[in-house]
Order: C-alpha cells, then structure tokens, then sequence
C-alpha cells in the first residue's frame, strides 16, 4: 500500500489532518457517490517528510526564507517514484495539482485561495515542480496573515496536495445552497462558459440564477461573459465569447435542476449549507469542490455579478489622453484604497488638483470614494473658475526657474525638518497620538504640494522646449538623456544595490546563502553582509513596495526579505553595469560638448535651463522619498494608536481620517458600527475597482496598443510579474510585463529586454528608468497581463506604443 498517496477512496471527512479540508471533502464525496473527477491526494505527512529531508526550520526562520528554501528543495526519491508511479498510472491526461491545507475548509473558516492551485499540468517534471509551488505557497504572505488573524497557528499547519483529473468543461461555475449575501435560503448559482477559473477569480461577470428549495426559478441574470478560459498548451488561456452567446443563458433549466439535486444531496450529507464549484463537459456534471459556507452574510468567496454594482456610479469607457490620465494614475494605485488610506495617501493626488484650481482648472476628483469605502475612478471632466483670467502670469511664474528652485530647497528644508521634529515628539495618550497623525497629513499635503508646484510642473514646460533643441541634434534624443550623473534618491539606490551585487557575486558562499536564505538568517550568519545591510537601510530602508498608499504599503525596513529579493534581481545578472556616478558624469558632459557645438551661441541659454531641469528633477524624488518616510512614521503612529485602543490595525484603516480623529478623542464603541458595514462592503470595493479596470481599459487582439514610454523595438518571451514577491521569476533577456511599477521594481530594468506596463505614462516611473536603461517600453495598454501569458513570444515597439505577438 502506498505510503503518501492516497487515493480518493481511501479518506474522509475526517481525514482532514492527513489529507488537507480539500482532499478530505473529495474523498467524502467519493464515499457519498458524488461524480467527482478521479484523483488521489499527496498527503500531509509526504510535506512533513520533505521539510525534514531538506532540513527546512518552520519556527525560527522567516516566510520568505521557508519559501526559498522549499523551491530549491529536492523531493526524496522514495516520493518521488510513488508520485510518478500514481501519476503515469492515469494514463496521461492533464491533472491539476491543489493545495490542501489542513485547517482548510473547516466549518468555521473558509480558506480558499490562500495557498496556490495549478491547471493543466502535462508532464513528470512539471507534476514535482508544482508540487513544491503548492508547498511554497503555504508560507506566502497572505496565507500565514491570514492563518494568523484566523488562529490557527500560522507555524502548525501542515499541506496535502491533491492531483486530480482536469475536465474540459463546456460550462462551469459554483453553487451556493444559501444565499452567501443576505443569508436567505434561496440557492445561487453563477455560471459562465469554458473552465471555472473565470468566476471564481472573477474576470466575467457570469450569469446569475436564483431557486427556491423546491428548484423554482426565482430570477435570472444574463452575465456579460466577455471571455472564456481554456486549455491551451502551456496551461490556459483567455478567448472571446460571441456576442451571440453572450445573450444566452449558459445553463438549461433541465441541466440546472439536476445540479440543485447534486448540491442538494450533498448538503445533507454534510447537514450544513455548502458552496461547491461544479463542471459541465459532455452533458456531464462533475463536482470539483465542495466546503462549508462560512460566512453566510460576509461573502468570503462572493461572486459578483451586474445585479450587485447597480447603483454604484456608471463605468465608461475611455479612450485617447483621458485612457493615458486613468492609466498614468493607475499605476500608483493598483487597488482600492480603504478610507483612511484614502485621506493620507490621496493626499498626495489632491494637491495636483488643488494647484490646477489656483491656474483656473477644476479637475473632477480621480479617485472619489463614498461612504460604504467603494471608490471609483473618473475618467474626465473638468471646468474653469475665475483664476483662468490669471493663467498667463501664473504659467509665468512656472518658468522662472531661479525662483521655483529657491522655494523648492526651502520647502523640503522646512517638511524634512518637521518630520524630525515629530519624531522626536513623545505622545503619551491616544489623542496625542491623533493629533501627530492629523499633522502628518498635513505635511504630506505640503510636501506634495511643494513638489508639483515648485519641481513637477515646473520640469514639464521647459522639457518641452529642451526636448524640441534635442530632436534637432538627434531625433533619438529626450531630456531624461540630461540626468545622467545626476545624484538623486532611486539612482543613488541603484548605484549602491549594484555594488552590494558585485561584492556578493565575488564570494562564491555569500552568493550561495544570498540567494537561499532568508534575511534573517542570512544577516546572522554573515557579520560583514549585515553591517553593509545596515549601512544601506539606515539610508534607504523608508522604500516602500507602493509609495501612494500611506497605511498598507511596506517599506524596505519594515520587510526587509522584500529588499533582499530586490537585491537578488541584480545578484543573478552577471553581465550588469549600472554606471557609477562618475561615469554618468562623464556621459552627460560628453552629451553636452555635442550640444554646445551644435547649438553654438544658443548653448549658454540651453545650458541654464538643463541645469534646472536636473535640479527639479532632484526636488521630485527627494520629496517622494521624503513622503515614504512620512507614510512609515504614520503607520508607527497607527500601531501605537491600535495598541492603546485595544484595536485591530486593520480595523482602523475602515474609517476615514475626521472619523479616526473622533475615534482617539473619545474611543471606538461609535465607529464599530461604520467599522463593521465597511468591512462587509470591501469584497464589493475590490470587485468594483477591478470591474472599473475592466470595462475603462481592456485591449483585445493580437496587437495591445498602450503609450511608448522608451523608444526602440525588441523581442522576447513573456514574463508576468505581479508584485515585488515575484521578483526573482524574471530572467534574463526576457520580457517584463506588470501590472505597474515604482522605484522598487527598478532593477528589473536590467534584466528585461523590454518593459510593458498595464498602467502609466509617459513621465511615469517605468517610462523614466526603461529610458535610462535604454530599453523599449509600452505603457498604459490597461491589460496586457491579462492578455498575454507566460512563455508567449512578443515584439515590443516602444516607439509606436505597441505590443504584438510573433
């Protein structure tokens, strides 16, 4: 008998502690005679015997160093040939590998999605590499937060991983047998075309139909359904669905009376309510999962459908420099801000508005949020106020560079010295706590207000007439060209992490340990690699993974696994240089020799004006960084502000900032109940912000057309990268493709051949380091990676703004 595979009829509901909520359920349903797929699970003892064979600690080292840890592990021989041996055993069809945690799908918590599933795996080495992803993905991030927050121990759990045969469903969906809204006993079903990954990562708005207990058909709602998953040969794929098929139902009343007889029956095996995710593939019904409804009013794994966004503020399309204006603002914010992150973070934003107000031009707000915390995006609009009349003298005002610089040093003279002074204040009570996070915001209002009024805007009217000289001298030519040598905040980053890169690249045991332990272990066992660490982070450790969000970001210092996967980026190229700052000198003095013998008695006017651009440029990222810094003293403030209340961290970010101020003058007992019908409505907020992203920016075709933010042409295969803990998936040579960047994505850049971004513009992040790596760049395509997948080879035209596959 098989040591570690269990197949499905050997296990049971209470076979949870051995093979996972997951395979549990599926081999309770086997006994039941419910048609599941055929499958066996890899139990929870194989993940205990790998973490024993490759010596991997689970209680004293870091979630990032387990992960690292467990990707470069070796399966032992004796599971590997079990493993294989089940696996050929089913003849070769595609399976599909799930983790099964084993304090999943308990009945008092839900953890769907926490850990890692894998479609359409095809091969031997492909079955054990994925494997060890589903192992990983138990010490992701969000998995242990949430095991945490949930108690149940996030050190203790233990993984099974189910291998099971894909169906190649025709229609798929879920099934709730009670309501998951509004807790009533009406059975919904959503349901949509090809496989079920579409509804349940919820990227079609899929039909809805709702019965009684008796089958009666109380409503149904036609979905847009939009596109369909499907196999392909690499894993899946998205295609359209005809605008004929759209209109139609997917499910027939004969085909939906008999998956309510399925859910039904397995409802009363389990003498509670369920939500089971369900197949249809040759008239066939196949369950595929099923687990408790634990949250029958807080719609943990909801499924949105048009009926739910009705009232929320209509979306509509945008195109030409309104798509660019979204998408350029999309890119410092790739998720919907909760309230308070709201007021801080946005602060930011609405000093932009604030200044076109002073110059006659009423901006609509981009991110309006209401008062259940849903925000949208505007997609335009604007009107003119009485200032217009002034427009002449204050764009005058603009270009007198001598002027803006001066202001520009003293005001982040005086905000960096105000953050200094409040952090060397003492708050003792929760109101004086409050009273430094709300002049907090101010300063952040006043950073960013300096630094568009007196650097941003500024910079952008005399590029456009440097960057008119340069395309005489040379058509390949942009101002940025003008920054090289320049020390400033992201390039003097750069510059150190890259000598950090080689001093590691040059010892072959520090190269080694650099790229598999965590930082923790890593900093223990070496005494001069933490010193330099230290050094670095004392300077630059306020970085954060997303510089517009106040509240949720993380900085370098605050995770600092974060800023070794970073470093790792410049550790595994060999072949990179990034020039030094005399070098960068030496370049732009050339550059500029070259201009002034073009430019001849014109050259000491130009000469001016460059000098200023490159000083403006300096004032913009001393006061982002300036800002991060600000944001990572607001959270100290808010963990100590939780601390005295007696609060959830978490909590406190569902009210907004008067709210909040309220909340440490007279305590929480009032906002408990605006706490709580927020919490209930971020699952809408986060559907309805991707719902936005969706309908405002989508492409489709063989050509996704965006901005050209870096100039130049240049092939490769695909990569998706997601977020900065996927980082170290990038090789070199291939073809970046994100969802957006920051100055942490920047030494990417030297790997990727070309950049393409689903947000941005042309004077964002992306656009400004793609340039100074000379590498094509496509922005603000709005959803380049949901179109193209891993392994896809493109051709990126930074020049056209285009993106097509070859």
């Amino acid at each position: 008998m098989n040591e570690y595979i269990l197949e499905f009829d050997r296990i049971g509901k209470d076979d949870i502690s051995s093979a996972g909520g997951k395979g549990a359920n599926l081999g309770e349903m086997t006994a039941a005679g419910v048609p599941i797929p055929y499958g066996a699970v890899l139990s929870a003892g194989a993940y205990g015997r790998f973490m024993e064979y490759n010596s991997i600690d689970t209680e004293h080292a870091g979630a990032a160093d387990i992960r690292s840890r467990i990707l470069n592990g070796e399966i032992p021989d004796d599971m590997q040939e079990e493993i294989l041996s089940f696996y050929r055993s089913m003849g070769g069809v595609p399976v599909a590998v799930r983790s099964s945690a084993t304090a999943e799908d308990l009945e008092d918590a839900s953890f769907a999605g926490q850990q890692e599933t894998y479609l359409n795996v095809r091969s031997d080495e492909q079955l054990l590499e994925k494997i060890k992803e589903c192992y990983a993905s138990l010490w992701g991030d969000r998995a242990v937060s949430y095991r945490e927050k949930n108690g149940y121990g996030g050190r203790k759990v233990a993984l099974a991983v189910v291998i099971q045969q894909m169906i190649e469903s025709e229609c798929a969906g879920v099934l709730f047998t009670k309501d998951p809204s509004a807790g009533t006993d009406e059975i919904v079903i959503n349901a949509s075309y090809g496989l079920g990954e579409a509804v349940v990562s919820g990227i079609v708005s899929p039909d809805e139909y709702r019965f009684d207990r008796s089958g009666r058909l109380v409503s149904a709602v036609i979905g847009t359904k939009e596109v369909m998953i499907v196999y392909d040969k690499n894993g899946t794929k998205k295609i359209g669905v005809s605008e004929e098929k759209r209109k139609e139902r997917v499910l027939s009343d004969e085909t939906a009376a008999r998956l309510i007889k399925e859910a039904l029956r397995i409802e009363a095996h389990y003498k509670h309510p369920v939500d089971i995710e369900w197949a249809v593939c040759a008239d066939t019904i196949y369950i595929l999962q099923a687990r408790s409804i634990t949250t029958p009013t807080g719609s943990i794994g909801r499924i949105f459908t048009d009926a739910d966004f009705e009232g929320l503020p209509e979306i509509k399309a945008a195109s030409g420099r309104m798509r660019e204006n979204v998408l350029f603002n999309l890119e410092k914010m790739p998720r919907p801000y909760l309230p308070l992150d709201h007021d801080f973070g946005d602060n930011v934003g609405r000093q932009k508005e604030r200044l076109l107000s002073q110059f006659g031009i009423d901006m609509k707000e981009m991110v309006p949020i209401d008062k259940d915390g849903i925000s949208s995006f505007g997609i335009g609009g604007f009107g003119l106020n009485r200032n217009i009349f002034g427009i002449i003298k204050n764009i005058m005002a603009l270009k007198d560079d001598e002027a803006n610089i001066k202001a520009a040093d003293r005001c982040l003279d005086e905000c960096t010295k105000r953050l200094e002074a409040e952090m060397q204040t003492e708050h003792n009570t929760v109101a004086e706590l409050g009273e430094a996070l709300s002049r907090m915001n101010d300063l952040i209002g006043d950073t960013a207000y300096a630094r568009f009024r007196y650097a941003i805007f500024p910079q952008v009217i005399e590029n456009i007439g440097i960057d008119r000289k340069l395309k005489k001298i040379d058509k390949d030519l942009v101002s940025f060209d003008l920054m090289e040598g320049l020390s400033y905040v992201t390039a003097d980053i750069n510059r150190e992490m890259a000598g950090l890169a080689e001093m590691i690249r040059n010892d072959g045991t520090l190269f080694d340990d650099v790229m598999k332990l965590g930082f923790r272990d890593l900093t223990e066992r070496h005494a001069g690699l933490s010193e330099a660490f230290s050094d670095f982070l004392e300077k630059y450790g306020n970085r954060t993974d997303s510089n517009c969000y106040c509240f949720t970001s993380r900085s370098w210092n605050e995770d600092p696994d974060r800023f070794l996967a970073t470093l790792r980026t410049l550790v595994r190229n060999p072949g990179l240089h990034i020039p030094t700052k005399e070098e960068g000198e030496a370049m732009f003095e050339e550059l500029m020799m070259r201009i002034k013998n073009t430019l001849g008695r014109n050259y000491p006017a130009f000469e001016k004006k460059v000098i200023a651009v490159r000083h403006y440029h300096y004032i913009r990222e001393s006061t982002q960084y300036l800002w991060e810094s600000i944001f990572a003293y607001c959270r100290t403030l808010l963990w100590e502000c939780a601390k005295k209340l007696g609060e959830d961290y978490d909590s406190l970010l569902y009210l907004f900032a008067d709210e909040f101020y309220d909340v440490c003058k007279m305590g929480v007992a009032d906002a408990g109940r605006l706490i709580g019908r927020r919490k209930e409505a971020r699952p809408l907020a986060v559907a309805y912000w991707n719902r936005c992203i969706d309908k405002t920016l989508a492409s489709s075709g063989n050509q996704i057309s965006g901005v050209g933010g870096s100039a130049g042409s240049a092939g490769g295969r695909v990569k998706i990268v997601r977020s900065p803990d996927e980082f170290g998936r990038l090789e070199p040579g291939e073809v970046l493709v994100c969802p957006y960047t920051d100055p942490e994505w920047t030494p990417l850049f030297t790997l990727a051949s070309a950049v393409v971004v689903d947000t941005g513009g042309t004077l964002s992040h992306a656009a400004i380091v793609a340039r100074e790596y000379k590498i094509p760049c496509v922005l603000a395509t709005g959803n380049a990676t949901a179109l193209l997948k891993d392994g896809d080879s493109v051709m990126v035209d930074g020049t056209a703004g285009t993106v097509y596959r070859v």
